[in-house]
Formats: C-alpha cells, sequence, structure tokens
C-alpha cells in the first residue's frame, strides 16, 4: 500500500523538476548485462553522456492567416444566421406544439421501456417509438 504512495510522490516530482527545459536534470540512457535498457539521472558508468532532449514548447499560439480567415467566415456565418428571423406564420405555432407534444410522448415509451414491460406491451411499445422518432425526424427536424 505504502509502495503506491511512493510511487505518487516520485511521479509528482519528476512532473514537477521537468516542467521546463532549464530545471530539467540530465538523462542517461543505460543498457544492463541482460539486455535491459533504462532511462535515469544518474550517470551508469564512467564514461556515459547524457542524451540530448529535444524540448518542444507548447501551449497557444496565434493563428495563421489562412486560419484566421476561415475562423472569421464562420463567425459571419453564425451572426448572419442569428440574425435572420425565421418566418413566423400561425402553423408554425401548431408544428411546434404538434413536436413538443411527439417529443413527450416518445420520452414516456422511452421510459415505459426502460422500466420493465410485459411481453404483450413489447412489441406495442417499440412500434410507438419507432413512429414517433420517424415522425420527428421526419417533420421536427431543423
Amino acid at each position: 500500500m505504502h509502495s503506491y504512495n511512493y510511487l505518487a510522490v516520485a511521479t509528482v516530482v519528476v512532473a514537477t523538476c521537468c516542467s521546463s527545459p532549464a530545471a530539467c536534470a540530465e538523462v542517461y540512457r543505460c543498457v544492463q548485462d541482460n539486455g535491459h535498457v533504462s532511462y535515469q539521472q544518474i550517470r551508469c558508468h564512467q564514461n556515459s553522456k547524457p542524451l540530448a532532449l529535444n524540448y518542444h514548447r507548447s501551449g497557444w499560439t496565434a493563428l495563421r492567416s489562412g486560419e484566421r480567415a476561415l475562423l472569421d467566415s464562420y463567425r459571419d456565418k453564425d451572426a448572419a444566421q442569428k440574425r435572420k428571423q425565421p418566418f413566423a406564420s400561425p402553423e408554425a405555432g401548431k408544428d411546434a406544439k404538434a413536436c413538443w407534444a411527439r417529443q413527450t410522448r416518445l420520452e414516456a415509451i422511452k421510459s415505459k421501456l426502460r422500466q420493465g414491460y410485459t411481453l404483450r406491451e413489447s412489441k406495442m411499445l417499440r412500434r410507438q417509438r419507432s413512429n414517433h422518432e420517424d415522425y420527428l425526424r421526419q417533420f421536427c427536424s431543423r
């Protein structure tokens, strides 16, 4: 049990120490007699040399001009869609209510299917679920 705690502490210490290239220690590649390779901070032999580590700093970088133009075009399209007002007709309110009613019925059927049902109810519930999903897909999708 205690070995896990030591392992966790060692992992945090190594991650903290090597968070920047200036704070990172030298790393040596050691090959043992049986062929096992290990990497460590202590020299294996007198003539061992540290590995050259390529440290690439990660983080935020500015967008390139093509990426900036693409982002701006997406933002313009989104703004245009938000400005565009949908045509409000009396039927639109009825359609929204019908879609809402179908959605609530579908949720009730799905709830019943999750809770359990008799063998006699199963065919009917699955058929109703399919019918409601088809209706919503055909008439209520945006």
